[in-house]
């Protein structure tokens, strides 16, 4: 089987229509198959663009696709057209063969391959549908026509009506049949240049909606958009629940044919709960019906149930030396107040004395901690620091120093040092975030570089860890404050130039006692994901002379930038 979106490269069709069509296509025909039978994932399938060659098994009876499969096909389509703009609504043309092919190392390869294509560029085909307002063109060679669609009634094969095929060296003919066309006439297509969305629901459920919708008092409606849009859509601020949603209403569906104002009502439902939300939850099940979509929406909130990670917030703090005197400093700091906000806004700018540092710190925490007396998230304290402040002595920091009785930040935090100059650095974050990537999908301890396996002359630090299979570094001194010039390059500033997301010192430990530590934290199950927070375990269970406790973890997430141009929210505090 051979298949093609028809009029895909039309110009009226934006870079996220295509986008929209192209998964829109294979979800239309996973669905179709599943439903006649067909293992859709069994089959072996090639991608060609905008269309596709489709391996159904031979132990599939043909004559049960040739009768189910078109009208399931149209089915789907229905349902993908039913929540999508015309720019983003499909037809498509399908070929189907049958034959002894072969697979080499590029793929599958035969005559019978070559037919299927030719067939489905087929001008009489392509013409056929164009100008009807069918959603399929089934066109069957006439081997399979005669041997298949010919011998069974339930196909229909008084349906079909012979076309040639002339395309480049093949000359033969087929059989055409068009399936879902309607016996209305069509409703009449919108300008090009105007955008059209589908309504979701009738006026009076609409009023309904609005009289529930409206009482609702929710904080943090750009994250419940974010999640209901799965932030593909820019997200603005809103003033009410009704506003949010009445936003995600001129947003049609993603590939799931699920519009994002019934993920919002949903997510909505189960943050209000009670009365108010058992009535959200019906209007979203009646929709989801009308839709076709109950299992879809029922999968994808399982998922969303299963999958939902501990909330974590961070209280970030960038420390910038003063330009003029060495012992001053800049301290700027973003408090994260809902674990699905990023980035959070820039608070207070304070511009102090490095020995006042650790005080200025402990306030910032006191007053965010004030802020989160309603949450129950854990807290992640992140230093993005200059380089000649990475021997700041943060993990002794206390906070709650006017109690009299103050209290070890690391008792309460996961700590974490961050690179001011790789931030600042943006030619150097696409590898940054080539390695965080790299570091994801294989998370082993045996990727962190060793100390003192760098300075070979041949190989110096900054030509091994161009090797992409390194997403850390074990440093066998601290870092300089300034480096100084050499011949052999600088490690840490070869480790954030190579992206590496994981740099790890200690002021004192010897070599192979560093690595043994590094690769006792580093392997759980988790292995280095995990690192900063076996760190703090360790941390918090160590006698008091133990390496951990003066380990540094540099752990660099790309995806955590801050704009330094940001205005602070607190421009009092400067």
């Amino acid at each position: 089987m051979t298949v093609d979106i028809a009029d895909f490269t039309n110009d009226q069709r934006m870079a996220f229509h295509l986008s929209d069509v192209r998964a829109g296509m294979y979800e239309v025909l996973r669905r179709a198959f599943d439903s006649v039978g067909i293992d859709y994932e069994g089959c072996d399938r090639e991608d060609r663009g905008d269309g596709a060659l489709i391996l159904v098994p031979a132990t599939f009876p043909k004559s049960e696709l040739a009768d189910k499969l078109p009208e399931r096909l149209v089915a789907e389509l229905r349902r993908f057209n039913s929540t999508r703009v015309p720019e983003a609504q499909m037809k498509l043309r399908v070929a189907v063969h049958a034959g002894d092919i072969r697979r080499d190392d590029h793929g599958w390869i035969g005559v019978p391959v070559n037919v299927a294509f030719r067939l489905l560029d087929a001008q009489d085909a392509k013409l056929a549908l164009r100008h009807s307002d069918g959603l399929l063109a089934l066109v069957a060679s006439d081997h399979f026509y005669t041997e298949v669609i010919l011998q069974d009634p339930g196909t229909a094969p008084e349906s079909y009506r012979q076309i040639d095929v002339m395309i480049k060296t093949y000359k033969g003919h087929a059989w055409l049949c068009l399936h879902g066309e309607n016996s209305a006439p069509p409703p009449p297509r919108a300008e090009p240049a105007e955008q059209v969305v589908l309504p979701l629901n009738p006026v009076d459920e609409r009023d309904e909606l609005e009289s529930h919708l409206f009482k609702i008092d929710l904080p943090h409606l750009t994250s419940l958009v974010s999640q209901a849009t799965g932030a593909a859509v820019a997200v603005e601020s809103f003033s009410s629940v009704w506003e949010a949603y009445r936003h995600l209403t001129d947003f049609n569906a993603g590939p799931d044919g699920v519009p994002p104002a019934v993920k919002f009502v949903e997510i909505v439902a189960q943050k209000v709960g009670g009365d108010t939300g058992a009535r959200l939850q019906e209007w979203v099940d009646q929709s989801a019906r009308k839709l076709r979509r109950t299992p879809v929406l029922e999968e994808q909130r399982e998922t969303r149930l299963a999958a939902q990670p501990d909330p974590q917030l961070h209280l970030v703090f960038a420390i910038e030396p003063d330009s003029i005197d060495s012992d001053r400093c800049i301290l700027s700091s973003w408090r994260q107040d809902n674990p699905l906000d990023w980035p959070p806004q820039r608070n207070g700018v304070h511009e102090l004395s490095i020995s006042d540092l650790e005080y200025q710190v402990d306030e910032v925490i006191v007053q965010a901690e004030g802020a989160w007396s309603d949450q129950a998230a854990s807290v992640t304290l992140e230093f993005l620091t200059a380089r000649q402040l990475l021997q700041l002595p943060i993990y002794s920091w206390r906070k709650e120093h006017s109690s009299g009785d103050p209290r070890p930040l690391v008792l309460d935090y996961t700590l974490i040092m961050r690179s001011l100059e790789r931030m600042n650095a943006k030619h150097w974050h696409r590898p940054w975030r080539a390695r965080w990537t790299s570091m994801l999908e294989n998370p082993v301890a045996e990727r962190i570089h060793s100390p003192g396996a760098s300075r070979t002359g041949e190989n110096p630090i900054d030509a091994v860890l161009s090797d992409s299979r390194w997403i850390g570094l074990v440093m066998d001194e601290p870092p300089s404050v300034r480096p100084e010039s050499r011949t052999a390059p600088e490690s840490l500033t070869a480790a954030l130039r190579a992206g590496l997301p994981l740099v790890l010192w200690h002021p004192s430990a010897a070599p192979e006692d560093l690595r043994a530590l590094v690769d006792r934290l580093a392997g759980g199950p988790g292995g280095v994901l995990d690192l900063p927070e076996q760190r703090r375990a360790a941390h918090l269970s160590a006698d008091a002379d133990a390496l951990v406790r003066e380990l540094v973890v540099l752990w660099d997430d790309p995806n955590r930038i801050f704009d330094f141009g940001q205005a602070s929210s607190n421009p009092a505090g400067q």
